[in-house]
């Protein structure tokens, strides 16, 4: 009973660790891909990488865009206008002046009609006053003078910022800091495009070994079952004893058919990873470095120096900072030169100049908006960028560290099982050769082959959590484009 509950638990284990690990298809089949070929196609269709992509290109068009900020802008206006003039014009000066006039002629006769009667210069003179006075008196007080005209205004003006508080130069900046986060968020984008190739490219690989293991413990369950039979119909094993070997038997197909399940899905995972129509192939093994990686600290001193997740925090801090700087430019004096030409000034109006040039202020007295709450905002954004990355530095150690840690563990682990594989296999030989002797009961030989399955299927899990690790503390150190080249040192796994 006890030998029952020992292989009953092994083989529970063996498909526990197959299971979760493997990938979907029953035929091992698909177009051949090693790993460099895979990495090419998905760098050139993945629609995450290409939407970053997009990002870093219109960040740098944006950046191209406000090099221009500072220069004069220079505006050609046309305009065709029609228009009426109405200007009142009031008489009463004139018709004083004409009086005043009149009067000074009249006092003047006396000396111009030397000899002449009085009687007939005061008669002159009347007659003459009077005629005036009531000429004048008959014209209207003003007069109103109405014109309608139509006219074509061109002109050419300039404007050019002459100081903008420092809004101009943060602008700038802060257009540059954007371009560094689009790079930093280009190869985020392309690290994790990378750790989920070797997710889908090795789980696949994985899928396979755990599909191969299976089928070999499924045909040889078959085969002691067979023999089971066969000693059961001489005599030479109980009905019991034959039941147990079929209920292994039973567990072992039941495993294979998971791993073939879980082998389709996984080719499936790979194919949509890659956008391909059919099942890949992957022809690159599973591996594992035959020595110690480089120290933890060496990954560490890479992840503060090179990681983009860190590249983009600091552009940011940097963003926040030209932040602060806009706001406060909010509080000060915009200062700015000016000219226009009139290019037809045949047609100006009367109160238009030819041309004009000049400096003007411009200072916002009410904004609409709390200026100083705007700049205390804008510091406190600051802060908040400073803070995150200076908690990603610290975060980021920790995730490098653990990293390095689970890579070394798997590749020991890999060592380890590589020995206990070997001694499983011969121990199922001899269990098996014992068996058909009479000398073993099917128990020892149910054990012995489920402990082999269980440590070949450790042992491809080692590798892979190898390759999945490596990969997230290259992602983590910043150096995730030397995959490949760790990849080529290793220990390849065979099938």
């Amino acid at each position: 009973m006890a030998a029952s509950r020992s292989w009953i638990g092994r083989l529970a284990v063996a498909a526990f660790v197959a299971a979760p690990l493997a990938a979907n298809a029953q035929d091992i089949s698909g177009s051949p891909l090693d790993f460099a070929e895979a990495q090419a196609r998905l760098l050139q269709r993945s629609q995450s990488l290409a939407a970053a992509k997009a990002g870093l290109q219109a960040s740098q068009d944006h950046a191209d865009a406000v090099r221009l900020l500072g220069t004069p802008s220079v505006f050609l206006d046309a305009q065709l206008l029609r228009y009426r003039k109405t200007i009142d014009v009031s008489l009463d000066p004139a018709k004083m002046l004409v009086q005043s006039s009149v009067d000074g002629f009249l006092a003047s006769l006396p000396n111009l009609l030397p000899g002449a009667p009085s009687g007939v210069v005061d008669q002159i003179g009347a007659t003459l006053g009077q005629g005036v006075s009531g000429a004048l008196t008959g014209l209207p007080g003003s007069a109103r003078l109405q014109t309608d005209d139509t006219l074509f205004r061109p002109t050419v003006a300039a404007v050019a910022p002459l100081y903008a508080g420092g809004a101009i130069t943060a602008a700038k900046d802060a257009a540059k800091a954007s371009v560094r986060q689009a790079q930093a968020e280009l190869s985020i984008s392309a690290d994790v495009a990378m750790v989920r190739l070797v997710q889908a490219y090795y789980g696949q690989q994985l899928a396979a070994q755990v599909l191969k293991v299976s089928k070999e413990n499924r045909d040889g369950f078959e085969r002691h079952y067979q023999d089971a039979l066969k000693f059961e119909h001489e005599g030479f094993l109980s009905k019991a004893q034959r039941l147990q070997v079929q209920v292994a038997r039973d567990a072992a197909l039941r495993q294979y058919e998971r791993a073939a399940s879980d082998y389709e899905t996984a080719q499936t995972i790979l194919s949509q990873l890659l956008s391909e129509t059919g099942p890949v192939a992957p022809t690159s093994p599973l591996f594992v470095g035959s020595t110690p990686l480089e120290p933890a600290q060496t990954f560490v001193d890479a992840a503060l120096a090179e990681q983009p997740e860190l590249r983009k925090l600091d552009a940011l801090r940097d963003q926040a900072a030209q932040g602060v700087k806009v706001a406060q430019a909010a509080l000060k004096p915009k200062v700015f030169g000016f000219a226009e030409y009139n290019l037809n000034r045949d047609e100006a109006l009367l109160i238009e100049p030819d041309w004009i040039v000049g400096v003007g202020v411009h200072y916002a007295l009410l904004a609409g908006l709390d200026r100083g709450k705007a700049v205390s905002a804008a510091r406190q954004r600051e802060l908040q960028a400073v803070h995150a990355a200076k908690a990603a530095r610290d975060a980021l150690q920790t995730t490098t560290l653990r990293a390095h840690r689970q890579v070394e563990t798997a590749r020991r682990q890999y060592a380890l099982l590589a020995v206990n594989i070997e001694a499983a296999r011969e121990n199922l030989r001899l269990q098996e050769l014992a068996f058909r002797e009479g000398q073993a009961n099917p128990a020892e030989v149910i054990d012995a082959r489920v402990a082999l399955s269980v440590a070949e299927t450790q042992r491809a899990a080692a590798a892979y959590e190898y390759d999945l690790a490596l990969a997230e503390l290259l992602t983590a150190s910043g150096r995730m484009q030397s995959y490949g080249d760790y990849a080529a040192r290793a220990e390849k796994v065979s099938p």
